[in-house]
This record gives structure tokens, sequence and C-alpha cells, in this order.
């Protein structure tokens, strides 16, 4: 028998990538376009829903900002739990929340509901997304982990699009509540998750459950082989103890070397500027359209077309995440962001909102994809999920100043343009921060790195 059999992580980082791995993207995919329409149905249905409950525009900023209080609460409790009980039960839990509160919303029609609802919307969301993010970092080999989460991000900019779509058509018929009720059905894909993602055998090395861990991998393994029809290389000998043994809170262990603060706040301040920017803008896209003088059916079709080339800004940080690096990637992605959101901003005709508009959700829907992969790899398997579950929180706390302090800064009539210099110098502070004081992960496992 092989020795190092114990080595799970060293089992896994010698997989070749194949359609084994493959299919278990599709299937985690599949769950984060379903439960990522929910970001993008507040942007479609904002005025609607403004016109039923007769909410200003600051109101309107918080049934927004509801639902990221919601997601930053999720995000931070579920990195924990994650941790703790398993990424597995608690992605069926978040799935639940965001399902079941979506219907509700769709079925009730009262405003003092509304809000708990959002806010449990959010946090079903906000919980949902650390733990796919950490499921597939601790499945994928380095050499393809950070074109998995790449591309499993750019699901977002779809859902969007999916969003954008269905709630544009329905509206058109049946009032906004049916938005809710179809986004509420998505729920079913918890069956996808309950019979065809298993648990993280990684964490299951990291919590000493090795027994079962090993068989969790040896089911990898044997289908891996059936796959390629190739024999797998030998184990490689284990670099970094896995296991939990340190006696400190997991919260603590996010500071607990000069190493490991660095990251830590790092990757806090990158996704602050990050969702600050890009929550801050897209919330109130649809309504700086209307200020511009398009009518609301005109401009939710505008913020469709121009969602169209995130397509493309996440394609093209798929391809290159590889080769050029996370850092560089993630600083040129929002420079280039931040460019675009002034001189949209400052644009004047049809043509300028269609092409500087398209260019800034290029670049700040593609940096999502660089961000959540970069959040995967620098916290070691024992606090991946807190530390994956605080760095979105951080970002969760800018998008709730964010939406809010931009509507309130279109109640108080100031030029549009602030708002866009605004965000612009936000995403220049997260993209100089990241370059300075980042780690660079390209290549290397999630052992090595936190070794």
């Amino acid at each position: 028998m092989e020795k190092n059999m114990n080595n799970i992580s060293g089992r896994l980082e010698r997989l070749p990538t194949c359609s084994v791995q493959w299919k278990q993207w599709l299937c985690h995919e599949i769950c984060w376009i379903l439960g990522s329409v929910g970001l993008g149905t507040t942007t479609f249905c904002m005025t609607n829903i403004a016109a039923e409950y007769g909410f200003d525009s600051t109101t309107k900023g918080l049934v927004a900002t509801i639902v990221y209080i919601g997601m930053f609460l999720g995000a931070t409790i579920s990195g924990l739990l994650a941790d703790k009980i398993g990424r597995k039960k608690m992605l069926i839990t978040a799935i639940c929340l965001w399902s079941i509160s979506s219907l509700l919303i769709a079925i009730t029609s009262s405003v003092t509901l509304f809000w708990p609802l959002r806010l449990i919307l959010g946090f079903g969301m906000g919980a949902h997304f650390p733990c796919t993010q950490s499921m597939l970092a601790e499945l994928f080999p380095a050499k393809s982990r950070g074109r998995c989460i790449c591309l499993l991000e750019g699901g977002y900019p779809l859902a969007c699009i999916v969003a954008g779509l269905y709630g544009w058509i329905l509206q058109m018929f049946f009032p906004w509540r049916a938005v809710f009720l179809a986004q509420g059905l998505g729920g079913l894909c918890i069956f996808i998750v309950i019979f065809l993602i298993p648990e993280s055998a990684r964490w299951h090395e990291m919590k000493g459950n090795i027994e079962e861990a090993k068989r969790i991998v040896t089911n990898y393994e044997d289908r891996v082989k059936a796959c390629t029809g190739k024999a797998l290389a030998p184990i490689p000998d284990p670099v970094a103890e896995v296991v939990d043994n340190s006696g400190k809170s997991k919260f603590a262990q996010l500071f607990e070397s000069k190493d490991q603060t660095r990251k830590t706040l790092t990757m806090w301040i990158l996704w602050f500027c990050v969702l600050f920017g890009h929550y801050g803008l897209n919330t109130w896209i649809s309504d700086l359209l209307v200020g511009k003088g398009f009518d609301v059916v005109k401009s939710n079709g505008f913020v469709i077309l121009m969602y169209l080339p995130a397509i493309p800004g996440y394609l093209i940080a798929t391809y290159l995440v590889e080769i050029v690096g996370r850092k560089k990637m993630i600083f040129s992605y929002l420079i280039l962001a931040a460019v675009f959101s002034y001189m949209y901003g400052g644009a004047t005709s049809m043509t300028q909102i269609i092409i500087f508009g398209g260019l800034l959700q290029m670049f700040s829907f593609g940096i999502w994809s660089l961000i959540y992969t970069y959040a995967s790899e620098v916290f070691p398997t024992r606090i991946r999920g807190i530390g994956t579950g605080t760095t979105s929180s951080a970002g969760r706390m800018a998008s709730l100043i964010a939406p809010t302090l931009f509507g309130a800064m279109m109640q108080a009539n100031m030029p549009q343009i602030y708002i866009f210099i605004l965000a612009s110098v936000v995403f220049v502070i997260g993209a100089v921060s990241t370059l300075i004081f980042g780690t660079e992960t390209k290549g290397r496992s999630v052992e090595e790195i936190n070794s």
C-alpha cells in the first residue's frame, strides 16, 4: 500500500483535473447562479417596489442595504459554522433561507414583514457564497484552482443578466412579486447539494475525521483514474499540519502571526473597496439612468445591455489569472474600473453611456472572479470558512454604506459625477493596497501558501 495515504491534501493535489472535478464545479455553479439572482432582482424591481410602498430615495437605498446587512451577518456566521459543522450542512441551510424568504416576500403584502424577510434573504445569500468558495478551493489542485473559482464567480454577472431578463419580462405582465416567486423556486437546487455534492475531504482531514476523508478521496481517485485511464502520481509528503490543534478561537487565528494578520487585513480592505464601488453603483444604476433622462423600462433595458460585457470580463480574468497572477490582475481590473466609473459618470450621450457603462461593468464584475479566487487561497483550511466569511463581511459592510450614502447624495441633489468620483477613488485604494501588501498565490497549493 502506498505511503502517505492519510495525506488527504496531497492526494487531492496530485489528481489531474478532469471531468470529475468539473462536474462538481457545475453542480456548485448552478446553485451559485440561482443564489445570486437575488442580487440582481433588487436593481430591476426597486422602482416598482418603491412605487407600491411609497418609498423615497433614501428608503429605496435601505431596501438594498437591509439585504447587505443580512449578507454581512450571514457571511460572518456561516464562515464560523462552516469550519465547525461542515461546509455542506451550512450550504444547505443557506439555500433554505434565501429560497423560503423569497417565496414569503412574493406572497405577503405587509410592509412590516417585508423588511425582516429581506434581512433573511440577505443572510441566506451571504451564507451561501463562502461555503461554495471554500469547497471548491479545497477540491481543485493548485494548477487549476484559480480558473475554477474565476469561472464560478462568472455565474454572478450571468445571474444578474438572468435576473434582469426575467425581471423585466415578468414585470411587463405581472406585479413585481412574481420575480421573487421565480427566485424562490430556484431553491430546488438544494437537492443537487444533498445528492451530488460531498462534504469537503480537506475539512474532514482538518477535523481529524481521517477515515471519512479517505473514503471521499478514494472515490475521487477511482473516478479520476477511470476518466483519464492513467495511473496516479505518487502521494507527496505532507507540507503542513492541517489538524487544528492551536487551542485558539477561529477568529483569533486570523491574527495569530504577522503574516496572517497582513493577509487578513489586506483581504478585508480589498473586499471593502470592491463592494463599495460595485454595489454603490449597481444598486442605483437604473435610477442614475432615469436621472439622465431615460424612463424606467428603457433604463432596465440599458442595464441589461451594459451587463453583457461582464461575460468577456470574467472570461479574460479566468484565462489570465494563472498566467499573470492574482495581484497584478486585481490591480489592473480595479484601476480600469476606476477609470471607466469616472468616464461613465461624465457621459452625456446614449453612445457614451453604453460604451463606458459596459466597460465599467466588464471590470467591476470581472474583479469578482479574482477576489473570490484570492480570498479562498490565503487562509489555511482550519480557518478558511471564517476567513472567507469575515472577508466577505468586510465587503458587505461596504455594501451597507454605499447604497445608502449614494441614495442620500441623490436625495440632496448633488451632481451625479460626485458619486462616480467617490467610487473611483475607493477602487484605486483597493488596487494599490493589494499590490503593496498582498501575497501572490499563483501555482501554489493552499497548504504551501499557508505553511
